[in-house]
């Protein structure tokens, strides 16, 4: 009894939707004419092929819910990434059948919002996997485009087959939790607003003047392209960024009202994202002033990410 109350469980969490595919109302059609035809004409050869399509039919039919029944999907989101930049997840695909699975294709559902009818036509595909095999699992990894800052999130992702004959649509849905963060695009042609902060610092300004000319090293994605050594570039097609020499032990610290001159909120934190990247890249100490949060100045990975992520999450109305 406890078995027989498991399948049932389990079968209401995976729903299998099937409908004919476009290929498979035109064969409706063909049979209808071929059997009128038989009718008219009242020839048994056009019954009997009528009739065996209708077989080959229907067993087409059930061979394309048994293609999707017994899968499940686990997606994970993967490291965080700048706008514009394609937002990665890990799909693991377990097929739970002793039989592998056929060509499936992975959509995805663009928006949140919930509709009663679970139309195929709404989700955008993602990837094809043409085989997962009996009792084992698959991974792989997904893109999804990014165009604006916060978490990006699958919302309900589907699980689509064509198999065998392509004459029936068979889908499942699977809603998924997973997200990745979606830091806003470092741009900006400000300059890095190093103030004057300590009698130690301003000495060093005073000494050192603008940053000193250290060479190339290869671009890095976030990086102001007035940095770019674009005559360098022409000679050999390779995309540099002139490096600088910079004071020891300088501390910077970001504002948003070093930003309040820009048009609109995209922008100042595209600037100030544009600057973390660029302080870190040169080894400076930086720190992050926004008017709900503070973050005191120090340097390293950990605390990119962290001033980056008070970026992507900010929101000016709270």
């Amino acid at each position: 009894m406890t078995q027989l109350w498991q399948k049932w469980q389990q079968r209401q969490r995976q729903r299998i939707f099937i409908m004919p595919s476009a290929y498979g109302y035109a064969y409706v059609v063909l049979l209808l004419i071929m059997l009128l035809g038989a009718i008219n004409y009242n020839n048994s050869l056009g019954y009997l092929l009528c009739f065996l399509l209708v077989g080959l039919g229907q067993v087409a039919m059930h061979h394309s819910h048994r293609n999707i029944k017994g899968l499940n999907v686990n997606v994970q989101g993967l490291d965080p990434v700048f706008s514009g930049q394609p937002a990665q997840f890990r799909l693991t695909t377990t097929n739970h059948k002793p039989y592998p699975s056929y060509q499936l294709e992975v959509r995805h559902k663009s928006s949140a919002k919930k509709s009663r009818w679970p139309f195929i036509k709404r989700y955008q595909s993602l990837q094809l996997l043409d085989l997962v095999d009996g009792n084992n699992n698959q991974s792989s990894t997904l893109s999804i485009p990014t165009q604006k800052r916060g978490w990006q999130s699958l919302n309900t992702l589907s699980l689509v087959s064509f198999y065998p004959l392509g004459l029936f649509q068979c889908w499942t849905l699977y809603e998924t939790t997973a997200q990745v963060l979606v830091y806003p695009s470092p741009k900006g042609q400000k300059p890095l607003p190093i103030t004057n902060q300590t009698g130690q610092e301003s000495h060093h300004k005073e000494q050192h003047g603008e940053d000193d000319f250290a060479g190339l090293r290869p671009y890095r994605e976030g990086e102001a392209l007035h940095r770019v050594a674009w005559k360098a570039m022409a000679r050999d097609d390779q995309m540099r960024s002139k490096q600088f020499s910079s004071p020891q032990g300088r501390e910077l610290l970001f504002r948003w009202e070093d930003v309040t001159d820009l048009k609109d909120t995209e922008q100042k934190l595209s600037q100030l994202c544009q600057w973390i990247c660029q302080a870190e890249q040169q080894g400076d100490r930086y720190g992050l002033i926004l008017p709900q949060t503070k973050v005191s100045p120090s340097h390293g990975p950990s605390h990119q990410q962290h001033c980056l992520k008070q970026l992507a999450l900010f929101d000016e109305k709270s």
